[in-house]
């Protein structure tokens, strides 16, 4: 959920409930402020009914009181004064174009239980209809919830309208920083804004891309130089070593020392084009981006490998399908079908079986081979090896599943059945 959508429907949420609460408080409130001013018209009109028994005034418009019966007087034998809400009914009939019809209205009664100088007790019963207060009361409430929501409306369209306005620069910004690339070699472009959070944020972003992109032209420059500068003394150490091997002066004991040191420089001169190899994927210095025959691909490293394949008389079973297309880079697709391969050739038994798969959606490779002897969680680690030969140098599924990382491909690992597999998801 987006920011502004977020701390909108907090506002939207926190203003309804309060307006929600102030209608039932106002509503209440005008009940009783209304229920006062009949009580006080109540309490009016029972004056005025005294006044007609007191002075004998002419009475219209109310009912003539009542003496109090003996059981009202043991009941009521102060002067009381009672407030209620009460039904009356209503007969309506005779009216042309009406139906005859009966309902109840609801009124508000003042009953006064009264003594007069007289000595004579009695019953004031006056009443005022409810109906007319009570759709008073309604109407201003209603009218109240409706100025309310259409408030919240209001302020909710043009509190949204001013976020995006605002927000506007820091999205275009953030795709800006989700498109940025270091290979690119371009600087980041930032939309301005008067926001001194938002300005502070994009120098912040610019320093931080132009660092990024100063750290990574260095590495890549020390990449490129540790490449020719160690290759170079170890090529010479081998040719100067070769050349020693040929002489005849040497006995049989320094022939066997001058092997292990052109060994020993050979195994570290692969050590370090992999890990030179290995740094140049996870810097993504190879980012060019071609469509790519993995069918072919895997066919003509079968070629190639073939004399191994032989030499450990392993029987290799495939089920390739064929015009495999994928985008990607081809250098880095190459690496990683070498490395599987040569690994399954390498960890692999004498008359053992490998069985290759590629369909559109993965590429699944097995080999035959004895248990790991290490957890398979570490198995895409560096340095972490299956077995102890020299030949390896622990780096080529470090490199495989950096490459899967890059291409967001998944890679997984299982030993079935005395059988190494390695399935790569596209």
């Amino acid at each position: 959920m987006r920011l502004i959508e977020r701390t909108g429907r907090s506002y939207l949420i926190l203003s309804l409930v309060i307006f929600m609460l102030f209608g039932i408080v106002l509503y209440f409130i005008l009940t009783a402020v209304m229920s006062n001013r009949l009580d006080e018209k109540l309490r009016y009109n029972k004056e005025v009914i005294s006044k007609r028994i007191k002075y004998d005034y002419p009475l219209t418009i109310f009912e003539e009181p009542e003496l109090l019966t003996e059981a009202e007087n043991r009941f009521y034998p102060k002067d009381t004064v009672i407030y209620k809400d009460t039904l009356i009914f209503h007969a309506i009939e005779g009216l042309e174009g009406v139906e005859n019809t009966e309902e109840y209205e609801k009124y508000r009664q003042l009953t006064a239980y009264e003594t007069f100088p007289t000595g004579e007790r009695y019953k004031i019963i006056t009443r005022n209809s409810l109906v007319r207060n009570q759709d008073f009361v309604t109407i201003i409430t209603l009218l109240t919830i409706f100025i309310t929501l259409l408030l919240v409306a209001g302020l909710w369209f043009f509190n949204t309208r001013t976020a995006n306005k605002i927000w506007k620069p820091f999205y275009n910004n953030l795709n800006s920083l989700k498109n940025f690339s270091i290979q690119e070699q371009k600087p980041i472009e930032l939309q301005s804004s008067n926001i001194d959070e938002f300005t502070e944020l994009n120098g912040s972003i610019k320093s931080l891309t132009e660092k990024l992109s100063s750290d990574y032209n260095n590495l890549k420059e020390f990449t490129e130089n540790a490449s020719h500068e160690m290759q170079t003394p170890l090529a010479i150490m081998q040719s100067k070593i070769e050349l020693l091997l040929q002489s005849t002066n040497l006995n049989e004991s320094e022939i066997k020392q001058l092997q292990s040191i052109y060994q020993a420089g050979q195994r570290l001169s692969k050590l370090n084009k992999t890990l030179l190899t290995l740094a140049k994927v996870e810097n993504r210095q190879f980012s060019e981006i071609e469509e790519v025959n993995l069918s072919e691909l895997i066919n003509t490293k079968i070629e190639i490998y073939e004399d191994f394949i032989e030499a450990k008389k392993i029987d290799i079973e495939t089920d390739i399908e064929p015009e495999i297309i994928l985008e990607t880079n081809s250098t880095m697709v190459d690496m990683l079908v070498t490395n599987l391969l040569s690994n399954a050739i390498r960890h692999n038994i004498e008359k053992g079986t490998i069985f290759m798969k590629l369909s559109a959606t993965h590429f699944h490779i097995s080999n035959s081979g004895n248990e790991l002897s290490i957890s398979p969680e570490n198995l895409f680690n560096r340095f972490k090896k299956a077995s102890s030969s020299a030949d390896s140098s622990g780096l080529g599924l470090a490199i495989v599943k950096k490459i899967c990382e890059i291409n967001e491909w998944k890679i997984d690992y299982t030993f079935l059945d005395e059988q190494h597999q390695i399935i790569v998801r596209f």
